[in-house]
Formats: C-alpha cells, structure tokens, sequence
C-alpha cells in the first residue's frame, strides 16, 4: 500500500506539467497548420469560439476561453487592429463591448477550427470514447475547480 501511494503522490506531483506540457503541444502543433499566420493559440480559440458565437460580450468571452479581462482587452485590440474582429458597444447597455468576427475574421477562424480538428485527431490517437469522455468529465472539474477560488 505504501508503494501505491507514492505512486499516486508522484504522479499528481507532476500532472500540473503534463497538463502545461500537452497544452503547450497542442497549440504548437495547431499553430503550424496555419503557416504565415501570426496569431497566438489564444486568438485561435477567440475566433473559433466566436465562430459559433457571433456578437460576444467581453466579459463571457474572457470567461469562455480563460483569459484574464486584461488580457482578453489586449487581445481584442490586437485583433480588431488585423481586421479580424469587430467591437461594438451594445445596443440594451452602452457599458458592454460586443465583440464580431469581420469576414477575414470568419475566414481565419475556420482555417483556425480545421487546425484545431486536425490538431485534436492526433492528441485523441489511441484512445477510445470512453477514455475521451473521462478525460472530459475530469477537465471540466478541474476546471470548475479553479473557476471556484478566482477572485
């Protein structure tokens, strides 16, 4: 019993690294099947989020792709700047910020989706629906998890 434990103790050690390691991989890996393209992994999964999410507010966007509103700010204007991006204050309440793709932006984000697809094929490689689907439940938790002690 004590063996296991220490086994167990030394992987949870060092799942953090895993996880920052597969991430880190995974946006690499993503990013070259968009040669030319400057465009961190974070504003990849912007604009694929606003692909199947037109007219955003800031705060949910920021939320949805666990970015800090500081960062998300930045990353809008970097963004908007490349034509990618429309930000319009809303309609019902002139304090938010509605955030659209521009027809490049819509272009890319597809390109950027059929990356990330090519990009998850390889990472899913091995694994059957049941591992997918664990692995899925355990994320959002973990997820969820953090998500309970930001400020």
């Amino acid at each position: 019993m004590g063996r296991q434990s220490q086994v167990e103790d030394e992987a949870r050690a060092n799942l953090w690294l895993l996880l920052s390691s597969v991430a880190t991989r995974f946006g690499r890996e993503a990013q070259r099947g968009l040669a030319g393209c400057k465009l961190s992994m974070q504003g990849m999964r912007v604009l694929i989020f606003l692909l199947e999410r037109q007219g955003l507010r800031c705060s949910s966007l920021a939320n949805a792709v666990g970015l800090e509103s500081t960062a998300l700010s930045h990353l809008m204007r970097t963004l908007a700047d490349q034509g990618l991006i429309t930000r319009t204050r809303a309609t019902r309440d002139q304090r938010t910020i509605e955030v659209c793709l521009t027809p490049a932006g819509q272009l890319l984000a597809e390109q950027c989706r059929a990356a990330n697809a090519r990009t998850e094929n390889l990472l899913f490689a091995g694994l059957d629906q049941l591992e997918v689907q664990t692995m899925h439940i355990l994320l959002t938790q973990m997820n969820a998890n953090l998500e309970a002690v930001a400020p």
